[in-house]
């Protein structure tokens, strides 16, 4: 299933990302991530949930692998505002009015 959200658009087949149909290179965790947070817009994570999903760890851990992250997406898919950061819960993406889907 692909994703579009803004001017992003994610070919699931592929694995490759488009952002103003300019392609978008992703780690594969990154990708990980982004494909998470597309699939439960809205939806806030923790940090442990995400690092349960994304990385497998089932663990407690202490680490800034997540917010690192993130803040990578955010630059390379220029989503700033879009991934939010939720205090003390973790991160979610936010909803988009339904002209911009």
């Amino acid at each position: 299933m692909n994703h579009q959200y803004k001017d992003l658009y994610i070919d699931t087949r592929t694995k490759r990302v488009f952002r103003q149909g300019q392609e978008v290179h992703l780690t594969c965790t990154e990708y990980r991530l982004l494909l998470v947070l597309l699939g439960n817009v809205g939806r806030v994570f923790s940090r442990e949930e995400l690092l349960r999903r994304v990385w497998g760890i089932t663990v407690p851990v202490r680490t800034r692998t997540v917010d690192i992250h993130i803040a990578r997406l955010r630059r390379k898919l220029g989503l700033r505002e879009e991934i939010r950061a939720v205090m003390r819960k973790g991160y979610a993406l936010r909803p988009l009015p339904p002209t911009q889907h």
